[in-house]
């Protein structure tokens, strides 16, 4: 025998001594170390291996564990847990190659087991991917919390509750009992004394909702729906009726709260009547929106609105963009004074006003200029509202010793036809407006047509 060969026959003698001494040491950590060890794969979820550490926290043998939980990490995992691991695996390895979990399991004897999991996927040789993890058993240390929560929560809940009642004594109180599915809300009467009244079966049956105000009710249930999926505050304005009441604006705080299995058990809140700061907000929009003479949009309002809609809207909609002039305006102001052309201003607007539909956006755009933008409409309705609109502003405008004769001319373009923004159709129907001036005026054009 060669001495290169007895040189590597020794060389795989030592390697082996060094790979049984290195298995042994793993095998008296893995013993020896707090908690368990299990590996499983990532994709099936069949448990590769367990060790002893996890084998004594079951108080079993490793038959006994695989056959109980079938081979599988999915059925190791309390039924009620399993979505929310699973949730939380996908979400954490798509950024990580490693996990931190907690969650319960049925132990041989029924008993809970609460985990907590530090696991790291590793892809194998083979291509499969496997989850090393390291379990401890924090039962105990989760008995404990669930106390200490329970009785945080109660204080806590009890010390919001009254908190609101005295720092708001005027408001509408509300204190709803999940489990029960009782509402109780307390109100001052006209003599200042609070009362407490309490409404069953008031979400499933839907009693809680019927005092608000159809427009606002999408958004309250969508606020209470996510009160009771996660505990916290929040505050949300809508608008209500008790009982023979008119609508009036409140303003809710709440507060949500878990109890020990971990699910929303109580809702407070407190509602505040704010229809006098909703009524004065109102004003102030309003001021800033309209403009002072005529009732209508100002410029800055009319732009933003119109923009708004165009950009919401589908390229198979059809709205049209009115351009509006009044001639011979500047001979009014001349002729007839400025008190009179104020007043044709207003003649103009009105006219303008009842021609066109509520739902249109109508604004002035400074002097004796206006907008409309007339939303899914046709070209034959476009043009019998500017024929309209012609008849109607085609007057004498008559002072005390004199009379104007005054019309207006008209421009039209089309979302999407000619622009799909406000800036390209806002170019076109000045575009049609100049060529209705260029016409004679008294009349309207439609951008892209060569006459009428």
């Amino acid at each position: 025998m060669s001495e290169t060969v007895i040189r590597e026959g020794n060389e795989i003698e030592r390697l082996r001594r060094r790979l049984k001494d290195t298995s042994d040491q793993l095998n008296i950590l893995l013993s020896s170390m707090p908690g368990g060890v299990m590996t499983y794969d990532a994709d099936t979820g069949k448990i590769l291996y367990v060790n002893e550490g996890l084998l004594n926290i079951f108080g079993c043998g490793e038959q006994e564990l695989r056959e109980h939980f079938m081979d599988s990490f999915n059925l190791f995992v309390m039924k009620e847990d399993r979505r929310r691991i699973k949730e939380l695996i996908e979400t954490q390895i798509q950024f990580f190659d490693h996990v931190e979990l907690a969650y319960r399991s049925i132990g041989l004897s029924e008993e809970i087991i609460w985990f907590s999991h530090k696991a790291t996927i590793r892809t194998q040789e083979d291509g499969s991917r496997v989850f090393f993890c390291v379990l401890s058993d924090m039962t105990e240390q989760k008995a404990i919390q669930n106390q200490l929560q329970s009785m945080n929560e109660q204080l806590y809940m009890e010390t919001e509750r009254f908190k609101l009642i005295e720092e708001a004594i005027d408001n509408v109180e509300y204190d709803y009992d999940v489990d029960k599915d009782s509402l109780s809300v307390s109100r001052k009467d006209s003599s200042g004394v609070r009362h407490w009244k309490n409404i069953d079966h008031a979400f499933t049956g839907g009693q809680a909702f019927r005092t608000i105000h159809p427009d606002d009710l999408d958004v309250v249930k969508s606020v209470f729906g996510s009160a009771m999926k996660t505990a916290g505050k929040g505050v949300v304005e809508y608008r209500m009726a008790f009982e023979g009441e008119t609508y009036l604006w409140y303003r809710l705080n709440y507060a949500s709260f878990e109890g020990k299995s971990e699910r929303i058990i109580r809702v407070v809140g407190s509602a505040k009547d704010i229809t006098v700061e909703k009524l004065e907000q109102e004003r102030l929009r309003t001021e800033a929106e309209r403009d002072g003479m005529t009732g209508l949009l100002n410029k800055t309002a009319m732009q933003l609105y119109c923009a708004a809609h165009l950009s919401k809207s589908d390229f198979n909609d059809c709205h049209a963009l009115f351009m509006i002039d009044t001639d011979n305006f500047k001979s009014v102001n001349d002729t007839l004074g400025h008190g009179v052309g104020d007043d044709t201003i207003r003649f103009v607007a009105d006219n303008i006003r009842n021609v066109f539909r509520d739902t249109d956006l109508v604004g002035r755009m400074g002097g004796d200029e206006f907008m409309v933008l007339m939303s899914h409409t046709t070209l034959e309705i476009a043009r019998d509202r500017a024929q309209r609109l012609n008849d109607r502003i085609r007057s004498d405008v008559k002072g005390q010793d004199e009379s104007v004769h005054i019309s207006c001319s008209i421009g039209i373009a089309f979302f999407a036809k000619d622009g799909e923004d406000y800036d390209t159709l806002f170019r076109a129907a000045d575009a049609a407006l100049y060529e209705a001036k260029e016409s004679g005026k008294d009349c309207y054009r439609i951008y892209g047509e060569s006459g009428r």
